[in-house]
């Protein structure tokens, strides 16, 4: 069984894809819970408030230099970069969100939290005119 908050057993983590070093940002502000290196690569976790953490890993460090990326309770926004992924045509890291200990996909977490209705959609797509 897997208890609330042990990330040694991610089996629901999401599998981002992308082109070698592009930078990595958090997904929400957040406070660090810890960081470091792990089997992945460079990992960090996250306390975004309202008890959502992720763990960010399989990351390269933005600088090669760092062992320990972060402090922690450093504050992170969503404009910092947390890693690179590998230097390879395609690349692969792991993103795993929670609320309150227990996975969740981070695409219904954000459905949830910033609704949008069709008129809103279209608005915007007028003033971009598309």
């Amino acid at each position: 069984e897997i208890e609330p908050g042990d990330w040694s057993s991610d089996v629901c983590s999401s599998d981002l894809l992308g082109i070698g070093e592009a930078p990595i940002h958090p997904i929400l502000p957040g406070i660090v819970l810890s960081s470091g290196k792990d089997s992945l690569g460079q990992f960090v976790v996250l306390d975004h408030g309202n008890n959502v953490t992720s763990r960010m890993s399989g990351m390269y460090p933005v600088n090669p230099a760092d062992t320990v990326p972060f402090l922690e309770g450093e504050y992170l926004d969503m404009n910092s970069i947390v890693g690179r992924l590998a230097p390879r045509d395609s690349a692969t890291f792991y993103l795993t969100v929670r609320h309150n200990g227990f996975f969740v996909r981070w695409a219904d977490l954000y459905s949830q939290t910033h609704p949008l209705d069709s008129a809103e959609i279209a608005k915007f797509l007028q003033k971009i005119e598309l």
